[in-house]
């Protein structure tokens, strides 16, 4: 019997390239999106309407999952939004709504998710991260910041759910070519009209005026892909060579051996060897 995938925001770009691939591998995959039609006839997948913004939407996906697979193997938090320009300069608005996407988004599916997850003793939450996550660059921080609390978040849920059986994996991606940065153009132009953005304008010019591409969606697709093959005991997956060189730099498996002294000394970590207390 196929395992089953559920895959958010996955109408276009790493999310949609993600759906056919693992479709390909034989996978049942459902691939959640925000409108009805949005995904291509040649998925291989099935369409599932998924707002992650809506909790309602998100508890009907999940039940449409439930009967029609009898169980989610894998969920793949893909959905995403990303806003370019200075923090002095950016809306609040725009800012609630990555957090709300990112951030939020991510943890109302995965907790719609795992009560099935560990009534049956098994399953796979995987984060779409970035290196946003990991470091904060200019014109970057709204993005940045949800994407750094992502992070901590899967953290304490990969902490949380492996007593009973649940795996967590964050796949800090690397640049990828992806609509996902070309809409930000028009959303620069007017930073750098509105509100203290005439300060940053310099700031927002010269990013309007970089090439931006990174790796085929399909590369990454790929890595994603073989993670839910073979799930990795690391808690952090690089994607893309970018990434890659990000993390050596970063020496991420130095700070995972630090993270594992700190979890000998916590409070909790009867909970996480899945002791009882004492």
């Amino acid at each position: 019997m196929s395992r089953s995938v559920l895959i958010s925001g996955a109408s276009r770009g790493l999310g949609l390239a993600t759906a056919r691939e693992l479709a390909a591998r034989g996978y049942r995959v459902f691939a959640g999106v925000r409108a009805s039609g949005a995904l291509p006839a040649d998925t291989g997948a099935g369409e599932v309407l998924l707002d992650v913004t809506s909790q309602s939407s998100v508890d009907e996906a999940v039940q449409h999952v439930l009967r029609e697979a009898g169980g989610i193997d894998v969920l793949i938090n893909n959905a995403g939004l990303h806003a370019f320009g200075a923090l002095e300069a950016a809306g609040e608005a725009r800012f609630r709504e990555l957090l709300e996407v990112n951030l939020l988004g991510a943890w109302r599916l995965t907790r719609a998710v795992l009560p099935d997850m560990r009534a049956r003793g098994s399953g796979h939450v995987l984060m779409v991260s970035s290196l946003s996550g990991l470091v904060g660059l200019p014109a970057d921080g709204q993005y940045a910041a949800s994407k750094f609390a992502l992070e901590g978040m899967s953290e304490s849920l990969a902490l949380e759910v492996q007593r009973f059986g649940v795996r967590v994996t964050l796949l800090d991606a690397g640049p990828y070519d992806t609509d996902m940065l070309r809409r930000d153009d028009s959303a620069l132009h007017q930073l750098s009209s509105g509100r203290h953005g005439a300060a940053y304008e310099p700031l927002h010019r010269a990013l309007l005026g970089q090439k931006r591409s990174g790796e085929p969606p399909r590369n990454a697709a790929g890595i994603i892909a073989s993670v839910v093959d073979d799930p990795p005991d690391r808690l952090r997956i690089p994607i893309g060579p970018v990434a890659e060189q990000v993390f050596a730099s970063l020496e991420i498996d130095r700070g995972e051996r630090a993270r594992r002294v700190a979890l000998q000394a916590a409070s909790a970590g009867w909970w996480i060897r899945g002791e009882e207390p004492e």
